[in-house]
């Protein structure tokens, strides 16, 4: 194993326990970390989001996980945090399947079990100094690819994220460019964050489009989401010739509140949906004007329809587990089966 100085790794605990707080605090000076904030809540932490952010943070889950997961989110996605790839491992001392879904699914590297030893944690940093994983962007996901392998006709693009740890552990902080390296892998992340905003709300719009003009309650949900997603894309617009953009973002937004007035009165009309279907095309192509549409409208209808199998098979097995199994055949002392009478 490298022999790795952790002498000006800065670091940051959150944990609501002050004895666990205490315990991992003495873990990391063990490993030679001399720079350690420690907080006492998810709120005490939030001034890391917008003044400096830390190169490694462990954050714990039981005390208020709604707080972590939100938190570890905030850190991933929002423009403006100084350090949005830090390396970042939750802690818990239940680790439940649910709890490690919910943590992949925020962006957080790792899911370390209390209790922690030295060995432990040196044996998980080194893993994220010599293999972390590189960084894939979706609308509402920034963090780690732990895809199996990617959805058919999605073709999202990998960063390689500034990994602060590694840089600082090995020695190569005062080597390295980090202002342009993190200026760049920003830069990177919103345009996939434009690029994928875009797709979501055709993927929103095309999954409401079959009962849209009946008003379903579940089509107008789709709908309703777009607005937030739009919102997304409209601030993370960089300054230049974002006219017709913007523009589209108002449009859709309009298009929005029409469909929910329509529905109000039982009924969306065609030209409202058609209206909103080609504006959600019209903003996927100002977003990506090298692309065809014809692709783009293949990736959003494949991703519909896998979704849609997705629940599909989410519905069958359910009701299958709720099916009561046969009763077993009886059978002879011989334990052949006795035929039915």
């Amino acid at each position: 194993m490298p022999d790795y100085d952790f002498s000006t790794v800065e670091a940051a605990i959150i944990d609501q326990q002050p004895n666990s707080l205490r315990v991992l605090r003495d873990v990391l000076v063990r490993l030679g970390i001399k720079r350690i904030d420690g907080y006492g809540s998810i709120k005490d932490a939030a001034s890391m989001l917008s003044t400096t952010t830390p190169d490694l943070i462990l954050v714990d889950a039981d005390g208020e996980e709604a707080e972590t997961l939100r938190f570890i989110r905030t850190l991933r996605n929002e423009p403006g945090v100084p350090n949005p790839f830090a390396t970042i491992v939750v802690t818990t001392w239940q680790p439940t399947p649910a709890l490690l879904l919910r943590v992949t699914n925020t962006g957080a590297d790792d899911l370390m079990v209390k209790p922690v030893s030295p060995k432990h944690v040196q044996d998980r940093l080194t893993a994220l100094i010599e293999s972390r994983k590189k960084f894939v962007v979706t609308a509402d996901y920034t963090g780690p690819d732990r895809r199996k392998s990617p959805r058919d006709g999605t073709q999202v693009p990998l960063i390689d994220a500034p990994n602060t740890l590694r840089l600082r552990a090995t020695g190569r902080w005062d080597q390295t460019n980090l202002r342009q390296l993190m200026t760049e892998a920003c830069r990177q992340v919103n345009g996939q964050k434009l690029l994928r905003g875009s797709v979501q709300v055709a993927f929103l719009v095309e999954l409401a489009r079959p009962a849209l003009a009946a008003a379903e309650k579940a089509a107008l949900d789709h709908v309703v989401r777009v607005s937030a997603v739009i919102d997304d894309i409209h601030r993370r617009l960089p300054e230049g010739k974002t006219a017709p953009v913007i523009a589209l973002c108002v449009a859709m937004k309009k298009a929005v509140e029409t469909i929910r007035t329509q529905a109000a009165a039982g009924r969306v009309g065609e030209e409202t949906v058609e209206r909103i279907t080609g504006l959600a095309y019209d903003l996927m192509r100002a977003l990506d004007p090298a692309r065809p549409l014809e692709a783009m409208q293949q990736e959003v209808l494949g991703a519909v329809a896998g979704y849609r199998a997705r629940l599909e098979q989410m519905a069958a097995a359910k009701a299958a587990a709720k099916t009561p199994p046969a009763a077993p055949a009886p059978a002879t002392e011989e334990g052949t089966v006795k035929p039915a009478p």
